[in-house]
């Protein structure tokens, strides 16, 4: 007893679309990972301005020297390390500050050396520190979420869906036939 099938199947307009989607996946990739830079500078920017490090936990509160200077020229004595603005406003979202550096990664930077400095002296090197510029691993976790997304989202805009389950059902009529064929 022999089983015949004949499959009809439009697997080269499949081949082109595979194609299309291996020249266009690193597009798409480097697009997510600026999204997720991006969004890292948003959120060391949102943390730094409630006055919380990247852990959650509030900033050492200022020298009482530095807090009477912020009193007498009438400034917010909260520690949120905003002075003048030029040290945050410094890691603004531009092609200076967020860069792709390698496969799968992205640094976020200062643009202005003097900038950078103070950042070191606030991270690092002043006793308290005031670690803003860092992330913990929900921070990753959250960024990690929205880039899979992103990637699904721009996938499903290519209908890649709908020729993956083309493809699930080739596999499941030659898994068949296969089938047919040991009996």
């Amino acid at each position: 007893m022999a089983l015949d099938v004949k499959i009809k199947s439009n697997s080269k307009a499949i081949e082109k679309r595979f194609k299309r989607l291996q020249s266009r996946f690193p597009t798409i990739i480097d697009k997510g990972i600026l999204q997720g830079g991006f969004q890292l500078l948003d959120i060391v920017r949102t943390k730094t301005a409630k006055g919380v490090d990247f852990r959650g936990n509030p900033f050492a509160p200022y020298s009482d020297g530095y807090l009477k200077q912020l009193q007498r020229e009438g400034k917010s004595t909260k520690v949120d390390l905003f002075n003048t603005g030029r040290m945050l406003g410094s890691i603004t979202p531009s092609g200076k500050t967020i860069k792709i550096t390698g496969k799968n990664k992205v640094s976020i930077s200062f643009s202005n050396a003097q900038m950078r400095q103070r950042a070191l002296f606030n991270q690092v090197l002043n006793e308290p520190k005031r670690e803003f510029f860092a992330f913990n691993n929900r921070t990753e976790k959250i960024i990690n979420k929205q880039f899979n997304r992103f990637v699904e989202k721009e996938l499903k805009k290519m209908k890649l869906w709908v020729y993956e389950k083309i493809l699930h059902l080739i596999y499941y009529l030659l898994f068949q036939v296969y089938l047919a064929q040991q009996s």
